[in-house]
Formats: C-alpha cells, structure tokens, sequence
C-alpha cells in the first residue's frame, strides 16, 4: 500500500497553520474574567440633575409661557431646562414616548399656564389628531404628567404616564387652554 505524502512546504504551512490555530483556544482567566457577565450587577442609583455652580436658571419655568418649547430663554429651551429633564423623566419611564415629547422636528403650540401648571403641547407632522402628547409640570419641576396618543394603537384612548405604570383614559391629549 501507498500513502500520499505532501512536499515538505505544504507539510510545514499546514503545521504552522495548526500551530497558530491552537493558539488563543485556551484563554486566561484574565480573558474569562474580562467577558463575563456580572449576574448580580446593580447599577449605581441615578443622581438628580442639578447645575453646576455659577450656572443656576436665572428665569424661573414660567419664563417659557408664549414660547414653544424649542424657543431659548436665557439660552436653554425648555426640554433642556434641569428641573424639566428631571421632571419629565420621573414622570414618564418609557424612553421611547420621553424621546417623542422633545423632539425637535415635532409640531408644537406655545407653552401655556393651565390650573398652575405649564403645559407643553406637540405632535406629529401631518398626523396631529392621531399621534400627539401634552407634559405638564408645577412650576417648581417637582410634580409632572404625561400623556401620548397614538390612534394606531390605542384607538380612542391615551396613556397618562405619573411615574408609575401608565393609565388609560378616553381621548386624546390635552392643548391647552
């Protein structure tokens, strides 16, 4: 019987082939510990936003009352403003409704003052009656609501959203007065 035997060159390619192929196989704990998962990780708390000295509001929110939400008053827009971002993210735990409400390609309607409240109207381009929101907030930024209607999914009805799970109620939402 004949065995097929490979030319010394192809030999030495395919051993050093192998040879580089186990390498890295067997990596270091330094490697496992690197790429584990940490299954009892909690992430550290969330602090509340304050500014930092020196760099306190100047206008109190009613400032912002006649101005769309998008309009600096000494030169921070009201989404932008600490006790809004804090309020608003208390207020409303679905990231993806948060994004909606300050966007800035958003229809939008003047800030008002209703029931000691500011209010900040928006919507959807072309698709206001069926894909709108309203937030509300004390002037202090301490107390804040929500609310996000979608005709798609929630048909006749909107999501109100006060930091806990949102309810459901008739209609869509608020524009002010």
């Amino acid at each position: 019987m004949r065995h097929a035997s490979l030319p010394r060159s192809s030999a030495a390619i395919l051993l050093a082939a192998l040879a580089l192929a186990g390498c890295g196989g067997g990596g270091t704990s330094e490697d496992a510990d690197r790429e584990a998962v940490a299954a009892n990780f909690t992430p550290p708390t969330t602090a509340r936003p304050t500014p930092l000295p020196g760099q306190e509001h100047g206008q109190p929110l009613t400032a912002y009352v006649g101005h769309y939400p998008a309009d600096a008053v000494s030169g921070v827009t009201f989404y932008n403003r600490t006790e809004v971002a804090d309020a608003l993210n208390r207020a409303v735990g679905d990231q993806a409704v948060r994004r909606q409400i300050v966007a800035t390609d958003a229809v939008t309607t003047p800030i008002v003052l209703t029931g000691g409240r500011l209010l900040a109207h928006g919507c959807e381009p072309h698709n206001c009656g069926d894909n709108n929101w309203t937030f509300l907030v004390t002037p202090d930024g301490e107390k804040a609501e929500a609310c996000h209607h979608n005709a798609d999914t929630m048909g006749n009805t909107s999501r109100w959203y006060r930091g806990a799970a949102p309810e459901t109620r008739p209609g869509d939402c608020p524009q002010g007065s």
